[in-house]
């Protein structure tokens, strides 16, 4: 019977979430992956004749075939499925970049659900504003990400305030009919 494999990886994130007050919801399954495996596209590189030179002649320095961070992290973000979750931050960290800076002022992006942004407006008017300019935002969502992403954008104007607050405001007495 053979040990389970330490996947340092998975174990700092399991740690990680089990701390944290608002962990991330991740919807697919992680792939089963050895470690000892390489990806399809990693396959070890095929060996040429001679030795490659720079263009001074000179013989060029060995690489060390290390695969970058950044590499790295695309692989893990690829493997375990957070394409989508990261596009989503992407979208409402950068609302300033993707509307504008006047606009964001009286904008601002609540949530993303199911490919489908809640935008909450100051006014109306901004509101109007925003459903006018739904498409070319959507267009520099999809050109930045990806067309699957972001569908829609649900723009909600601000929230109506009740009449009846205060200090001078009485309860009606009987009913609020009309007729008698």
């Amino acid at each position: 019977m053979s040990e389970p494999e330490f996947d340092p990886v998975k174990a700092l994130f399991e740690r990680t979430r089990s701390s944290s007050k608002n962990p991330p919801k991740l919807n697919r399954p992680m792939p089963k992956m050895n470690l000892g495996q390489q990806p399809a596209d990693q396959q070890p590189k095929a060996y040429r004749r001679g030795r490659p030179t720079g263009p001074d002649g000179r013989r060029r320095r060995r690489s060390l075939d290390i695969p970058s961070l950044g590499a790295q992290i695309q692989r893990e973000i690829g493997k375990r499925g957070w394409e989508h979750e990261l596009a989503h931050g992407w979208v409402m960290g950068n609302w300033q970049n993707l509307v504008g800076e006047r606009i964001a002022a009286h904008t601002r992006p609540l949530n993303i659900k199911e490919q489908v942004v809640y935008v909450a407006c100051d006014s109306s008017s901004w509101a109007t504003e925003l459903r006018y300019l739904q498409r070319p935002i959507l267009q520099k969502i999809a050109d930045r990400l990806g067309p699957d992403v972001v569908a829609k954008l649900h723009i909600q104007g601000p929230k109506q305030h009740r009449n009846y607050e205060g200090r001078q405001w009485v309860k009606p007495q009987g009913s609020q009919d009309t007729y008698g």
